[in-house]
């Protein structure tokens, strides 16, 4: 059973992380315990496969080449067990690793980004990478980006990845786009992330072969289930996931949400699934690249493995993105982001932060 209680006061972003080395207790308590105080973004948690541990994307606002790392901390929160940079460049380059995912044999998948210069804000270089160990600062690239899957289309970038099975992964293949607000260059360029299709690609043979799964075309998120078996989906603009068994093909909804607002960003481990539902969501035909989910965060639910026992991790002043259920099902890590109430006289709307921390659930 996961529980909540509204913090009383929040910090804000400038404040400095403070923990002492080698603790394992969070920056805050909570509940929900705030793992890490970053002036950046930390994001994409994922669980070490035994559960000893939370891996997450970090990017390092004190480096010249303000790197999107590779981090560790303690299952509980406290100091960087590590943090490993420079994937897949130099100091030279402006790198980034994203959506991290562990196998149980100790090895770690990731996205891996460069920038071939300083300060790029548009990647030259994407692939999945494959490292043997944490500490691997090198790891392999299975597959360069962009890329067309069989029975896919065109993706060159990857969200939500996952290990299938111990010689399969699967992600949502992904679009990547910089746009602006406005037609104006002076209005600041944002970043628009949106799904081809849940992928799986295939490490077997000598080159990674990729095969979109049919009828998940845009999908916002995907979780293995069964020892690799059967997927959970979501899909944009809907309420529902879906379950698909991938031997047969066939598709039944695991569970509707309905009032509660739309589904993405599911995840699945022990006997739990967590999900983020309603919050800042919106769906609308973009004249620039079509149909398109808007998305600043939602609240957390988490149900059993067949569709039940509901519970909301529910805190007004936070929205919450990418969550990650531990190994044994008991805890829940996800992406926070400040919700900014509107200034009176000022700003007559409520706005949410574009960079958040980790926050921890369960456990207590």
């Amino acid at each position: 059973m996961f529980s909540v209680a509204c913090l009383s006061a929040a910090c804000s972003h400038s404040e400095p992380f403070s923990n002492p080395q080698g603790t394992e207790t969070p920056f805050d308590p909570g509940p929900p315990a705030r793992l890490t105080l970053n002036p950046a973004h930390d994001g994409n948690p994922a669980w070490l496969a035994d559960g000893s541990g939370i891996l997450y994307s970090s990017q390092q606002l004190n480096r010249a080449d303000v790197d999107v790392c590779l981090a560790e901390l303690p299952p509980t929160g406290g100091s960087q067990r590590r943090l490993v940079c420079d994937i897949p460049g130099e100091k030279t380059t402006t790198d980034a690793v994203q959506s991290p995912a562990a196998a149980l044999d100790g090895r770690v998948a990731a996205l891996s980004a460069g920038n071939g210069s300083l300060g790029g804000t548009n990647p030259v270089f994407l692939g999945i990478a494959v490292a043997a160990t944490l500490d691997a600062s090198n790891p392999q690239t299975v597959r360069s980006l962009p890329f067309t899957p069989t029975g896919g289309v065109l993706q060159d970038y990857a969200g939500y990845l996952r290990w299938l099975t111990p010689e399969r992964l699967v992600y949502v293949g992904q679009q990547f786009r910089l746009l602006r607000a406005c037609p104006d260059p002076a209005c600041p360029l944002d970043t628009l992330i949106y799904g081809t299709e849940v992928t799986l690609l295939d490490l077997s043979g000598e080159t990674a072969t990729g095969t979109a799964v049919p009828g998940t075309a845009q999908a916002t998120g995907v979780a293995p289930i069964e020892d690799g078996a059967a997927i959970l989906f979501t899909l944009p603009n809907d309420t529902r996931i879906y379950r698909r068994t991938l031997s047969s093909g066939d598709v039944t909804v695991f569970h509707d949400f309905g009032p509660a607002g739309v589904v993405r960003d599911v995840h699945a481990s022990g006997n739990r699934v967590a999900a983020v539902v309603g919050g800042r969501v919106a769906f609308s035909v973009d004249p620039r690249v079509g149909p398109t989910q808007w998305d600043s965060g939602g609240v957390l639910h988490v149900l059993d493995l067949v569709g039940d026992d509901e519970t909301v991790l529910d805190t007004p002043e936070r929205l919450y993105r990418r969550p990650a259920v531990s190994p044994d099902g008991s805890r829940v890590v996800a992406e926070g982001f400040a919700v900014i109430l509107p200034e009176p006289g000022v700003n007559p709307d409520t706005t949410v932060s574009k960079s958040g921390d980790l926050y921890l659930f369960g456990g207590e």
